[in-house]
């Protein structure tokens, strides 16, 4: 038989935030120039909140 391994809300928010933080990075680069933080930020904590949710189970 095999366990569940459930996966820490750490690692979860960690796995979404780092692709987040991936798409904002490439969206700022590529429409502001890299000089919008926010542009950054804002994708990096949505990713982490969706990462919690999406990897829920």
């Amino acid at each position: 038989m095999q366990k569940d391994i459930k996966m820490p809300v750490v690692v979860k928010a960690l796995c979404g935030a780092t692709i987040g933080f991936l798409v904002g990075l490439y969206l700022a680069n590529t429409f502001a120039a890299g000089v919008i933080n926010w542009m950054v930020y804002l994708p990096t904590a949505l990713g982490a909140v969706a990462g919690i949710w999406w990897l829920r189970r």
